[in-house]
């Protein structure tokens, strides 16, 4: 049986604009209502997956930031991870060329070093503004503390700089494509997956009790700790193939776990 259920946000749960379907959202009221826990899992920072949670008037488990920081419904911090201050000084000096718009979270802020007509496009589909910093990178372990860095701009310009960092930092660092516009550097070893096995051994769920919803590469890691996992259907092929059952809405995955009596 299931016992947590686990939703990407962008591009599954979450629109545009902060659009929620309202099938989806009814579906998991009724989900938790029940013995079945939820988790959401995403690239945004923690008090994002905490404003979404309100509209939906639900509580849950909150894995934010590519599992950079995790916590329980309660709010307990279960997990946290962020980089050491040289090496996120390196990444950025060596993608000083790279011709995309580069933005640098911490727990929760996010802050760019000038402004473009990006940062307007993407501010807006965010909870929080964007800070424009011209010593962001001379306060790397000083008043700021990155812990993801992300590069944004067109779909074919991200997948090819995600190709070129996995050969550049492969080694030492994990990185994602965690939507088609962007991007994702994470220290090593910090990923989706390794959030939510830290979330299953605090609360005492297994891996096979648990069913995921993405649609990105940065959804791979979790897709692996169960059979029981979703890709939309607008995912990239690579996505969908990796995935148990592919879905359009977030509602028919949940539909499904029923219709299969894990619920």
């Amino acid at each position: 049986m299931i016992k947590l259920f686990i939703s990407d946000l962008d591009g599954t749960l979450l629109g545009m604009n902060h659009y929620m379907k309202s099938e989806d959202i009814y579906a998991i009221q009724e989900l938790t209502a029940g013995k079945v826990q939820l988790a959401v899992a995403s690239g945004r920072m923690d008090h994002e997956i905490n404003e979404v949670l309100k509209r939906m008037e639900v509580s849950g488990h909150r894995v934010s930031q590519n599992g950079a920081f995790v916590y329980d419904r309660e709010s307990n911090n279960i997990h946290s991870k962020t980089f050491d201050e040289s090496t996120a000084r390196k990444v950025m000096e060596d993608m000083e060329e790279v011709p995309l718009l580069k933005t640098v979270s911490t727990a929760d802020r996010t802050y760019t070093l000038k402004h473009s007509k990006w940062i307007d496009v993407i501010s807006e589909q965010l909870f929080h503004e964007i800070i424009v910093e011209p010593n962001m990178i001379e306060e790397f372990g000083k008043s700021i503390h990155p812990s993801k860095i992300s590069l944004h701009g067109r779909e074919e310009e991200v997948i090819e700089a995600s190709r070129m960092i996995d050969k550049t930092y492969g080694q030492n660092l994990d990185s994602f494509v965690s939507h088609e516009t962007c991007v994702d550097l994470m220290p090593k070893a910090i990923n989706k997956g390794n959030g939510i096995k830290a979330l299953l051994q605090e609360i005492n769920i297994k891996p096979e009790e648990i069913a995921c919803v993405g649609d990105s590469f940065n959804d791979l890691s979790m897709f692996e700790l169960t059979p029981h996992s979703y890709a939309m259907s607008t995912a990239r092929p690579e996505v969908k193939e990796r995935a148990s059952q592919v879905v359009d809405h977030v509602h028919e995955a949940i539909e499904d776990l029923e219709k299969k009596g894990l619920l």
